[in-house]
């Protein structure tokens, strides 16, 4: 499968639920949160378990439209 998700507030609880039910799916994953530190350790933990560039972390304020602007735009 070649297929990507974002999540956004994949750094939290249910989001990173999601994220790695995505990643064991095939996904690959942009891990979103505004917590840039939680959306990593989450990344990590998915390339940990699934493989190395399964998913990415990244630090973002979905509230804020020229943070999601620069995100759309690989960061």
């Amino acid at each position: 499968m070649n297929q990507v998700a974002v999540v956004i507030g994949g750094g939290q609880t249910l989001g990173a639920f999601l994220c790695r039910g995505l990643a064991e799916e095939g996904y690959r994953v942009a891990v979103v949160d505004i917590q840039s530190d939680k959306a990593a350790n989450v990344a990590q933990e998915i390339n940990a378990d699934f493989g190395e560039g399964m998913a990415y972390g990244f630090g973002a304020d979905a509230t804020s439209e020229q943070r999601e602007l620069a995100l759309s735009r690989g960061g």
